[in-house]
């Protein structure tokens, strides 16, 4: 026995013996909550919607496989788009997905909480439940997620304390009364709206996760259990979980629900054909833990973040996790025992305005199934294959690992699962070396029969980096299923006959084997021939064929059975869809509760929804190109729409399907040509001239703070800017120093200035250019060379511009300091040391002032929201948003750029026109010139700053920007602002600007609305 099932084995005779008297009849049983039915919530406060036992989780009774995608609402700022996500995880199998709250976003400053516009939870709910979705909320407070400072907001990121028991976070997420109280308001906000969607409320949450990746330790594990509490107070019945960030036994018994994250290939895109070892421990992890729970990954790779310097960009990103990946180690999870997975991402969308931290650029594309633009990947269609296997073969879900065979085949490993109740087994073979590029051949014993195979010729084939898996002894209608080596899709009724889909690569061989009573006769239809043969003594027909490109319908007639065989190539299978045909009932949309999947169809780009009645069938979708309509399904079908359209025919064919064409509308994007429209220019650093007024930048007059990271040198005044209110953005320092010919005149200014990881800098004295820091370091030192010309008698100003490139993340090495903190939310943005050399102490400077974003936590755009805006004097007053009066403006565009280094920051504004054809999903993105310079530009579209192109590091080029923001049938305005680093003739200027469309889809989603505030209403 496989040492590590002992445990499991013996929980599982408990539960036999529990059964006999009765007490684990009820699958809302396990070992950890003891439910003696109450109404809906049992005597634990939990609700007995959702249950579990030690091999999977039950909703309303009946077992589930979960599997969820994560998605990010505050990452598509444009609510009438989340449908479209929800209707597409719903198109590729899901049965959840998983939401990541962010704190930073609703609660901008203390005692303020906004849950409008883009922070309102409800739309997505709702969008959830109308596609059958449930939904896992986890709303941190922590969230990590690649955004500014893990989601916790500037204002609670300055609270006080540095106990030596929490080094890493100071007081941040621990059991202090400090920290305790700013997590309240929030907490109790969302908390609430959780609580009125849960599904004893007929919403579709089923879960709450607790924090986010967090550790045992003192306070740390108080505090968990704080906000579990207030959660149950709040009105929390379903679940509560934690996810581990690895096996590390951290709060195991803090929550309902444990689980472990894992990204077996960690995140180097740059490198996208190097494959970490699969990790083999984590069954073994699991069953020495919580063994009596469903084994749950909350978060589970399904692809990687990007780093600023990536050579590989996003495109590196999807090749790392393609769908080989998919298979690999999308099945080992199944052979782990593993029940219940959430991929992050499933489609990660854009970090816009200030939303990244230090080390992530604006995309958050992840690689996922669903790219940035919301068009679908290669990795949809593999994530949909698995998911419909999952969904259509419940066996999977009850399963007892009855052994690892790493012998009979050098080189390979195969899992033998096998489900105790209808003995129905899976075979997971992979390469023992995951990386192995290796093709090798096999046969291998199979089934309650332990036949070889395959039987009638050939070999199965595991390819270089992939995995496969053979099933055997399936139930599928009335019809028995021995064995298959090619990979099982669906299954559904077929003019009253049993169907069984299945997949292959197009030129190997497969086989597959059912139980017939008689010698059926064999009808084919397709490119595929097959090779056949029935023993009569053990009732097994078999049927081997090579994989042919396109579809194969096997026709297999009999006295007292008829069946048929689907067999598919890879491409084809991908572009199957099984869309769910609503039941009756509070839950009649969900699969796993009411809800059917009778059809199996393809053609189309996406098939969103399916409605059934009688002899008619009515699809929404979107299409890509003129296509085929093909419907398997019921043999009364004479009526097909298409998105409320009636479809000419459908004709039936001799394969037993339903035919149409559906030809859609043809449709071009005509977009404007950013190249030769007229751009109007303005100077965006007038602060640099000496007779800048200053009265409206803040006063930088804090002496002492709260952070536990003390200035390097100087004073007397800290100049941080969290501690002013600013969290966010580019950060301009203003500050004043007295000369006349009594005191000696300075010969460099010397500032240290913090900017996290990959922060740039530029200097001036009055309006003399010093230089710039461009270290990539997340704080730099520099001594910046003052002569005597550049002084003034009386009031001499030093000007710092500096990028704030976001806020660390919990645990991240931030600086290298001998003996200095490494690690810490709290290292600050702003200037830690800054003195004049040559001049005494008591001939410093005299002042300091500060400008950050319009308003600081007091700003005025709720539609926006805090993270949007920087410090730049064009974004101080407002010329990125629609509506500015530029008409007096130089006219000049980007692409003549500025004339020297250092003279400004230059901003440069265009208004056009669009007017693109209703009812078509037409993805936008604005494209910068590849060539690099030392600059930093940000794009802003109609008021949203959508982009951060650094020129000198990268990778990004392209920026996502969709309907919503940009308004396809009205005025637009994109605004650029660069900021030139170097002297070069490349880094004053972009050299080309396009707006680009990825492709035209006919269907997409409506009801999505332009909500652009302007100047007359922002800043007038």
């Amino acid at each position: 026995m496989h040492p590590a099932t002992t445990l499991k084995s013996a929980f599982l005779a408990l539960l036999a013996i529990l059964n006999g008297i009765g007490l684990a009849a009820n699958p809302h049983l396990s070992s950890l909550h003891l439910r003696q039915s109450n109404g809906n919530i049992n005597n634990t406060g939990l609700t007995t919607d959702i249950g579990w036992d030690p091999y999977s989780f039950f909703i309303h009774g009946k077992r589930i496989f979960l599997q969820s995608g994560e998605f990010h609402t505050w990452r598509l700022p444009v609510p009438g788009l989340w449908k479209d996500v929800t209707q597409k995880a719903k198109a590729a199998g899901l049965n959840a997905i998983s939401i990541y709250i962010h704190w930073g976003l609703l609660n901008p400053r203390q005692g303020v909480i906004d849950m409008t516009g883009i922070n309102d939870l409800q739309p997505l709910f709702d969008a959830a439940k109308d596609a059958g979705l449930w939904v896992i909320a986890r709303p941190g407070p922590y969230i990590n997620a690649e955004t500014h400072t893990g989601g916790v907001p500037g204002h609670v990121v300055t609270i006080p304390g540095d106990p030596i028991w929490n080094p890493y976070n100071g007081e941040l997420r621990s059991n202090d009364t400090n920290f305790h109280n700013a997590w309240q308001d929030y907490w109790n906000a969302v908390i609430t709206v959780i609580a009125k969607n849960q599904i004893t409320h007929g919403g579709p949450v089923i879960m709450v996760q607790i924090e986010n990746e967090y550790y045992n330790g003192p306070g740390q594990n108080e505090y968990v259990a704080q906000l579990r509490q207030r959660a149950i107070d709040l009105g929390i019945v379903v679940p509560t979980m934690v996810n581990d960030p690895g096996m590390f036994r951290n709060l195991v018994d803090a929550t309902d629900i444990y689980g472990i994250d894992a990204y077996p290939v960690s995140f180097n895109c740059s490198n996208p054909t190097f494959w970490r070892d699969i990790p083999t421990t984590w069954r073994t992890y699991h069953e020495s833990v919580t063994p009596e729970i469903p084994f749950m990954f909350p978060e589970f790779q399904g692809g990687s973040y990007d780093a600023w310097g990536s050579t590989g960009g996003y495109a590196g990103c999807r090749e790392l996790t393609k769908p080989n990946f998919q298979r690999v180690h999308n099945f080992h999870l199944w052979g782990n025992g593993v029940t219940a997975v959430n991929f992050y991402m499933f489609y990660g969308g854009t970090s816009w305005g200030q939303l990244p931290y230090t080390n992530a650029y604006t995309s958050y594309d992840y690689g996922a199934a669903v790219q940035e633009s919301r068009e679908l990947s290669a990795k949809y269609g593999e994530l949909k294959l698995q998911s419909l296997f999952l969904r259509s073969f419940p066996d999977l879900r009850m399963t007892q690992w009855k052994g690892e065979d790493n012998t009979t085949v050098p080189g390979v490993s195969t899992t033998h699962l096998q489900n105790p109740e209808t003995g129905s087994s899976f075979y997971i073979s992979r390469h023992i070396k995951s990386s192995d590029t290796s093709t090798v051949s096999l046969k291998l014993a199979v089934g309650s029969r332990n036949m070889v195979v395959p039987q009638l010729g050939g070999n199965a084939t595991l390819l270089g980096r992939d995995s496969f898996i053979i099933s055997t002894d399936l139930t599928f209608g009335s019809s028995k299923l021995l064995y298959s080596t090619a990979m099982l899709l669906s299954t559904l009724k077929i003019d009253g006959a049993d169907a069984l889909a299945v997949y292959g690569n197009a030129g190997l061989v497969y086989e597959v084997a059912l139980l017939s009573e008689t010698l059926p006769i064999v009808v084919t239809v397709g490119p595929t021939k097959v090779i056949t043969k029935y023993s009569k003594d053990d009732q097994t027909f078999i049927i081997n064929f090579t994989v042919a490109q396109g579809l194969t319908t096997v026709k297999i007639g009999g006295p007292r059975s008829n069946m048929v065989l689907l067999i598919a190539d890879y491409d084809t299978a991908t572009n199957f869809w099984m869309p769910t045909i609503s039941g009756g009932g509070q839950f009649a949309d969900y699969i796993d509760v009411s809800a059917s999947a009778p059809l199996l169809l393809s053609g189309p780009y996406l098939v969103r929804s399916a409605a059934l009645s009688r002899n008619s069938l009515a699809l929404t979708g979107d299409l890509a190109n003129k296509t085929t309509l093909t419907v398997f399904g019921p043999s009364i079908l004479n009526s097909i729409t298409w998105n409320g359209k009636r479809v000419n025919g459908p004709k039936r064919t001799s394969a037993g399907a339903w035919e149409a064409r559906l030809d859609g509308r043809s449709a071009d994007a005509h977009l404007p040509d950013l190249m030769s429209v007229q751009w109007k220019y303005a100077d965006s650093l007038p602060e640099v001239a000496a007779t800048f007024d200053d009265s409206s930048l803040v006063e930088a007059d804090h002496t002492t703070t709260t952070n536990v990271f003390p200035p390097y040198y100087g004073g007397p005044w800290i100049l941080y800017a969290d501690d002013y209110g600013f969290h966010a953005g580019n950060l301009l320092w203003r500050g004043t120093f007295e000369h006349n010919s009594s005191l000696p005149a300075p010969i460099a200014v010397n500032i240290s200035v913090s900017g996290g990881i990959h922060f740039a800098a530029s200097a001036w004295l009055n309006d003399h250019y010093l230089g710039a820091s461009d270290t990539r370091l997340a704080t730099n030192n520099e001594s910046w060379p003052v002569s005597a010309d550049m002084l003034r008698e009386g009031q001499n100003h030093v000007t710092v511009l500096q990028d704030h490139m976001g806020g660390n993340l919990a645990g991240q090495i931030v600086c290298c300091t001998p003996g200095g903190r490494q690690r810490d939310l709290q290292q600050p943005r702003g200037i830690q040391g800054y003195y004049l050399e040559g001049r005494p102490e008591a001939a410093q400077f005299t002042k300091w002032k500060l400008a950050g974003n319009f308003g600081g936590e007091h700003f005025p755009d709720n539609t926006r929201k805090i993270l949007n805006e920087g410090g730049l004097y064009a974004e101080r007053m407002g010329w990125h948003l629609p509506g500015f009066d530029d008409s007096t403006w130089e006219t000049r565009t980007p692409f003549q750029g500025l004339t020297k280094p250092g003279v400004c920051v230059g901003f440069f504004r265009t208004t056009f026109s669009l007017k693109l054809p209703k009812g078509y999903d037409i993805p936008l993105s604005i494209v910068f010139d590849p060539r690099p310079g030392q600059y930093r530009a940000q794009l802003y579209v109609n008021g949203w700053q959508l982009g951060k192109r650094v020129a000198n590091i990268g990778p990004q080029t392209s920026f996502v920007v969709h309907e919503g923001i940009l308004n396809y049938d009205g005025e637009n305005v994109v605004a650029i602002s660069l900021w030139s680093l170097g002297s070069q003739a490349q880094d004053l200027k972009i050299p080309s600007l396009r707006l680009v469309a990825s492709g035209v889809y006919e269907g997409g989603v409506d009801g999505i609305e332009v909500n652009n505030p302007g100047w007359d209403t922002l800043r007038k």
